[in-house]
């Protein structure tokens, strides 16, 4: 199988996230002001609510599938059963999943018309086999078999979304259009795996390392999904969830640009380590670990320059708590990243997921336990403080156990230069914005102003980072030619 670059793998599935990631961005202004605040926060909490069955039906299998299916990559009759005896599995936790979410929406009463919207959300579950492309790292088929549904999408929102009584059909075009996408990836399946032979398939194999996979999953949820939850339950005003949605939704847009490194390399490092090729391995950590630092400084340090003026317009000024929620999960963008190297990016792929599972468990437990005394104390703003308490810790566990691989000074050795250009930057782009109006067009210049400034920062100190992949660039560029 012919295998594409780290870096037109990281390209295409970077557009596969930005697709996943613009679409909201356009939308989101208009949504804010047709449904409102009460409304989005309706969609988040009850949103928040359906993750919990639509994990279910992943089942940890995406992760797994992918570390799996890159190891056996270069076969197709390997490939095709280790493909076929997960998807078997994703059919019964989708079943499974969605006859809990049938039963939950007519016992609660509740927002109970959405729940049973959001089925078609969770039924599409079943279908999703991107897990299955990125093994073969095969990122072009995901991205752009994605695109034109999304368009359309996109479209109908404008269409058909005019007031705030059309919540219901938000829910149902995000699900529809994600069953359709979905399905998409089943197109010509036929070149990419073997037809199934079912005496050769045993899924039994998979059931504890699917399940392993699956235990982190639901650890996260505590602290990605469920701090929505209770600040609907603690928090009277049901906007609040809302206003945290939008807050994490900035972070996580913003974390894509890093994370999507990661998605790449999981089937890279998964192949190194099954060909025993532990320099390789350790090269890739130490190469990804410098792009977090340096891109994640640069990211965290200009959305907080950039946020005082970017809600007004983007959210309008009923959404001005965002702001100071951005502020405090900032940090976030720099140790989540971490977190995905060490964690995602080696420890599962070279088959440590225990150690990573333990970590991730640890974080869950303090997050729960920080959200019931900060939500009570703070509301949203201490959801946010006890998910970057939770991060920080679950980082500080995965150091420990990576300390014979990689040495916490080579991990913190980029970091001091680029947390002082980051702060540069957000000093000049932060007091520019002072003097201006919060409008787009200040928006697009502090982003400009922000981006040369760093940009001049790294080229003064000829960084050897850049340097180096700019060289790659400039070769592969010329050969082409």
């Amino acid at each position: 199988m012919k295998k594409r670059s780290i870096a037109s793998n990281y390209i295409y599935n970077l557009i596969y996230q930005l697709i996943i990631v613009l679409i909201p961005l356009f939308t989101t202004p208009y949504l804010t002001r047709v449904l409102g605040a009460d409304k989005l926060g309706i969609y988040s909490y009850t949103y928040s609510i359906v993750t919990i069955f639509f994990l279910i039906a992943a089942l940890g299998i995406n992760t797994y599938g992918q570390r799996e299916i890159a190891y056996v990559q270069d076969n197709k009759k390997k490939r095709s059963i280790v493909f076929w005896e997960l998807f078997m599995i994703r059919i019964l936790s989708t079943i499974f999943s969605s006859c809990l979410l049938f039963i939950f929406s007519y016992t609660t009463a509740k927002y109970s018309i959405y729940y049973k919207i959001f089925l078609i959300y969770v039924f599409a579950n079943m279908f999703d086999i991107t897990w299955l492309y990125q093994g073969i790292e095969d990122f072009k088929a995901v991205a752009i078999r994605n695109l034109i549904i999304k368009i359309i999408y996109f479209i109908s929102i404008f269409i058909l979304i005019k007031n705030t009584h059309d919540l219901g059909t938000y829910i149902l075009l995000y699900s529809v259009s994600t069953l359709l996408t979905n399905c998409s990836f089943w197109i010509n399946i036929q070149k990419v795996v073997e037809k199934p032979n079912r005496k050769t398939l045993n899924i039994k194999k998979h059931i504890k390392s699917v399940l392993s996979f699956f235990i982190p999953q639901v650890a996260s949820l505590i602290y990605t999904v469920l701090d929505k939850t209770m600040i609907g339950i603690i928090v009277p005003n049901i906007s609040n969830v809302s206003f945290y949605e939008q807050a994490s939704y900035i972070d996580k847009t913003i974390l894509m640009l890093i994370t999507t490194a990661g998605t790449v390399m999981i089937s890279k490092m998964s192949y190194a380590f099954e060909k025993k090729d532990y320099l390789k391995v350790k090269e890739y950590m130490l190469k990804i670990i410098n792009f977090v630092w340096l891109l994640g400084c640069a990211l965290a340090f200009g959305i907080c320059a950039i946020i005082k003026n970017l809600v007004p317009w983007f959210y309008g000024t009923s959404y001005l708590s965002v702001i100071n929620l951005v502020y405090v999960m900032s940090p976030l963008i720099i140790i989540i990243g971490l977190n995905n190297v060490i964690g995602i990016q080696y420890l599962i792929p070279t088959k440590q997921q225990n150690k990573y599972i333990f970590a991730v468990i640890c974080g869950a437990i303090l997050n729960m336990i920080l959200n019931i005394i900060l939500i009570t104390l703070l509301g949203a703003i201490g959801a946010g403080i006890s998910s970057v308490l939770a991060e920080l810790l679950i980082l500080l566990i995965e150091l420990y156990y990576v300390k014979d691989t990689i040495t916490l000074l080579e991990i913190l050795k980029p970091a001091w230069k680029y947390l002082i250009f980051g702060s540069i930057m957000f000093l000049i782009t932060f007091l520019t914005g002072n003097f201006l109006h919060p409008t787009i067009l200040t928006t697009i210049l502090q982003v400009i102003i922000g981006v040369v400034i760093y940009s001049i920062l790294l080229l003064i100190t000829k960084d050897s980072f850049l340097k180096e992949n700019l060289l790659i660039y400039l070769n592969r560029l010329k050969k082409t030619k």
